[in-house]
């Protein structure tokens, strides 16, 4: 089980925490560096004094956040096997339904997990930040992720939790509903035509979702032209900028390496945005 003796006693401060049990859902094109802005979020809001829980959701990347991270090659037990696996979770096109405990008929959306109930082999906890992997394509032939879909959408926890959620490349995942219990929607866009494109399509399923709290982050910049194209193009495509992130060739040894995040000049970039992030939600600062 996670243990809790790590757990600190809650501060006033603390307690006024605006990202405090809210799910933040970052997408966007394949290669954008979803994965290495969620990395960052979770170190950033682990300074900040948040309770932060990740949730790997892309099942096409075999390194995934557990390489970023905390540099290990394998991940977490996959989450979905909690609930049954493919046996049991259905994808959510197939059947909405809720997903649900294994010998249990409350939905998870009604009865949220209690982060004492799962066994220690479906996590990593490294310096009070908590990863969980819903699964990954292991073996050809072996179907679509649709049932992680319904787990990555319906995985919610008790608490004062803040949960980032890394998802597959694209747009697939608005067609299969997992944007439903989103609080915050964050599009990577990297300096690529079809980043805008995909940029314009996720604000547009926002729209239909009724999700107000959807901004794009602009991420590889390595020019203040590149900057100013990019923004004029998403200003075209009607989509918010919450803030930049430049090209950070630390980061691209990391991937090439293999190796995980560490101390980079992306990092304070990145928190400059969350705390932009909590005033545009929010209308202040958590501590003020």
């Amino acid at each position: 089980m996670i243990k809790t003796k790590k757990e600190k006693t809650v501060t006033s401060s603390e307690s006024c925490k605006q990202f405090s049990g809210k799910r933040i859902f970052v997408c966007g094109k394949g290669g954008s560096g979803k994965s290495s802005i969620v990395a960052l979020m979770a170190n950033v809001l682990h300074n900040e004094r948040y309770k932060v829980m990740v949730l790997d959701g892309d099942a096409s990347n075999p390194g995934g956040l557990a390489r970023l991270m905390f540099g290990l090659k394998r991940g977490p037990k996959p989450l979905i096997e909690l609930f049954g696996g493919r046996e049991k979770v259905e994808c959510p096109v197939d059947n909405p339904a809720p997903l649900t405990r294994l010998n249990d008929t409350i939905p998870v959306t009604e009865k949220n997990i209690e982060v004492t109930e799962i066994p220690s082999e479906y996590f990593i906890e490294k310096d009070e930040i908590i990863l969980f992997q819903v699964g990954k394509i292991k073996t050809a032939c072996e179907g679509c992720d649709g049932p992680m879909s319904k787990v990555t959408r319906d995985f919610i926890v008790t608490g004062d939790w803040v949960t980032l959620i890394d998802v597959e490349a694209g747009i697939e995942h608005f067609g299969r509903g997992v944007e439903k219990n989103i609080d915050i929607i964050l599009v990577v866009v990297d300096p690529t035509f079809e980043s805008f494109l995909i940029a314009e399509k996720v604000f547009h399923f926002c729209k239909e979702l009724g999700k107000e709290m959807a901004w794009t982050i602009l991420n590889k910049v390595q020019s203040e032209e590149m900057e100013s194209v990019m923004i004029d193009e998403l200003k075209k495509k009607k989509t918010g900028i919450i803030g930049t992130v430049h090209y950070d060739s630390g980061i691209g040894k990391t991937g090439l390496m293999g190796t995980a995040l560490g101390k980079c000049e992306a990092l304070e970039e990145v928190k400059c945005i969350v705390e932009t992030l909590e005033t545009e939600c929010f209308g202040s600062t958590g501590d003020d």
